[in-house]
């Protein structure tokens, strides 16, 4: 099943990151209703992980149990998947910052191992954005218990568990966030925004509806006009939402984020919307530069920060760091490199490391044939 119409979305969620972490006050997010939702960074990362567990359960449930799920091929291609890119961007800021704050040997441990979100004062060292990489490999490490859950037929109990530990994460996050005693960057700040346990349920709300699509539960949804009313409603609240959260919290003095995914249900809705469209838009999101923008939109996401220290050691000396053009030339020249990243390093080294996969399984398979002809 090829759902490349949402490709692209994973590039608009990276370029909302980098707007949040360099462009907050470039035009337009500069205007004070667009700011939540150009520079929706952090809550973009909610929308990845929906995404990974819709597009995971995708491409390996099948209805019909026919399809075995080797676990030897799945943790090399996800292996393939991130860490090349990875470690070079963590190379590249540990070069950065060699033999200064942050290099030290449990900083850079922990990073190569991808457990940084685990340990308070920690998520965020090094690449910072890494932080969402240790997350995504917990999400790997359940993933196969999801698919033994899903094959014994206990989807309805995964989905009441799911929507459970949805409604307790988002009560113990806001709880938490008003506190008297949080404070940012403080280790209960790492706890509520970064530990992978916090993000669990925006991942199985995706796995769940992924499974769900493959079994044809959303069929209604996919006529034309229902879809059409269905993604300009949900579309519409999902910006209302992060166009008046500051509204509500200072209307109301309780702080509340969607980080943890708070408006996951909006983007579950958002992404089997536009996976069953079939209307002219998902030929438009199709299209293969929309599609490759997409597709390297993990690098972009990745190397921001040390391509960043890059430009800004080169260009800043030039050009106003403050301003529009310093700021869009950086993400024209991110993009760029983003794709000659995905074209000439990630994918190379992803079909490098799954032809061992591929190999292995082919001589695993004449030894049972030699052993059957024995």
């Amino acid at each position: 099943m090829k759902l490349e119409q949402l490709t692209f979305t994973r590039y608009i969620a990276a370029l909302s990151v980098v707007f949040f972490h360099y462009g907050a006050q470039i035009f337009p997010a500069n205007i004070p209703w667009l700011n939540p939702i150009l520079a929706a960074g952090p809550i973009a990362v909610s929308y990845f992980y929906v995404l990974s567990g819709f597009i995971m359960a995708i491409a390996y449930y099948r209805p019909d149990n026919t399809a075995s799920f080797k676990s030897g091929r799945y943790w090399l291609a996800r292996f393939a998947r991130i860490y090349p890119i990875y470690v070079l961007a963590l190379l590249l800021m540990i070069g950065a910052k060699i033999n200064g704050a942050g290099s030290d040997a449990l900083t850079v441990s922990l990073s190569l191992s991808m457990l940084q979100a685990w340990v308070p004062g920690y998520p965020l060292t090094l690449n910072a954005p890494g932080w969402s990489i240790s997350v995504e490999m917990f999400f790997y490490l359940c993933f196969p218990l999801l698919m033994l859950v899903v094959k014994r037929h206990h989807l309805p109990w995964l989905t009441l568990g799911m929507a459970g530990l949805w409604l307790v994460t988002q009560i113990l996050h806001t709880s938490l966030l008003n506190t008297a005693g949080y404070q940012a960057f403080s280790p209960l700040h790492d706890f509520i925004y970064y530990h992978p346990v916090m993000h669990l349920s925006t991942f199985l709300m995706g796995f769940v509806a992924g499974v769900w699509l493959r079994l044809g539960k959303f069929q209604y949804f996919a006529q034309a006009g229902i879809n059409t009313i269905s993604l300009i409603a949900v579309l519409s609240v999902t910006l209302l939402l992060l166009a008046w959260r500051e509204t509500f919290i200072s209307t109301t003095g309780i702080a509340v984020d969607y980080t943890n995914g708070l408006i996951a249900p909006l983007f579950i809705s958002l992404i089997v919307l536009l996976a069953i469209n079939t209307s002219a838009l998902r030929d438009w999101l199709s299209h293969q530069w929309l599609v490759l923008l997409g597709e390297a939109s993990f690098s972009l996401y990745i190397l921001q920060k040390p391509l960043h220290g890059i430009y800004e050691s080169l260009v800043g000396r030039w050009l106003d760091t403050s301003s529009a053009s310093y700021f869009y030339l950086f993400i024209i020249l991110l993009t760029v490199a983003a794709i000659v990243s995905f074209q000439w390093i990630e994918t190379p080294f992803r079909r490098f490391i799954n032809a061992f996969g591929s190999s292995s399984d082919k001589s695993g398979e004449d030894r049972h044939r030699k052993g059957r002809l024995t």
